[in-house]
């Protein structure tokens, strides 16, 4: 089996898929999503479980082989849609738009986070179980200090509660890749829309990790070492930390006196 043009391998181990499913916990009056099927070992065991799932699947052959079989087998509550999640529109679909869901994804290595980042600010999703790589998932999960916390950790902490679940062996997958997967679990704190701008700031200051968060503030929009030390202070912070030890709300303290100076909105 020939790996798809998304650098997707294949999970074909059924013990795993059955507990990765078991995290979900699955119930006969949910609405699921799975982005990306590949080859259904996880499609088919989620279906009986559930009120309805739907796969979205890039991979024309994948959706075909997938909908066959469910007609098949004359089962009726799956929507196989053959599309590129990241063009996805949530608003068009409406069991996502007006119903709380869940979401079950082996993800590919190449675009998980991206993927991720897209399902945050969704509003009615509760609970996603992601495989991925297992270098990402401590990503997600860092915490101010550690050298993998980054502002990807703190997307995920503003809009979830998250915890790794379990690693997955590359034997598990078809193609066997080189890297060690992990599973993870987000539960959604349904927090409001991030404020762009707070995303504007700690991706600057991620950009530039290795500065002191002086030189990264006051390179931000060119405001200066003058204002950038008052703000720092304000906030009751020592000029000279890095980006990677700051919390969230130290960066949402930020964002605010940077607003209230009146120079950005």
């Amino acid at each position: 089996m020939k790996k798809n043009k998304l650098s997707q391998n294949f999970l074909i181990d059924k013990n795993v898929a059955h507990k990765i499913i078991r995290e979900a916990k699955l119930e006969k009056q949910d609405n699921v999503l799975e982005i990306g099927s590949g080859i259904g070992i996880l499609t088919k065991i989620i279906q009986p479980l559930v009120k309805h799932l739907i796969v979205v699947e890039i991979d024309k052959k994948l959706c075909e082989r997938l909908s066959k079989y469910f007609l098949l087998h004359n089962i009726n509550n799956v929507e196989v849609i053959n599309y590129d999640f990241m063009k996805f529109n949530f608003k068009v679909n409406n069991i996502l738009k007006n119903n709380a869901f869940k979401i079950i994804s082996n993800l590919p290595y190449s675009i998980g986070t991206a993927i991720i980042r897209k399902i945050l600010p969704i509003e009615n999703w509760n609970i996603a179980i992601f495989m991925l790589q297992k270098e990402v998932a401590y990503k997600l999960v860092a915490e101010p200090g550690n050298e993998k916390y980054g502002y990807i950790s703190i997307l995920i902490l503003y809009y979830t509660n998250t915890k790794v679940l379990f690693n997955v062996k590359p034997t598990c997958f078809q193609p066997i890749p080189k890297v060690t997967s992990s599973v993870i679990r987000l539960m959604n704190k349904h927090s409001k829309y991030m404020d762009p701008f707070f995303f504007e700031i700690i991706k600057h200051f991620f950009n530039t990790r290795r500065k002191t968060i002086l030189n990264c503030l006051s390179t931000f929009k060119n405001l200066g070492k003058i204002r950038a030390t008052k703000i720092i202070k304000e906030c009751y912070l020592n000029l000279f930390l890095r980006p990677n030890n700051l919390t969230m709300q130290d960066y949402i303290n930020i964002t605010k006196k940077i607003k209230f100076m009146g120079k950005f909105k």
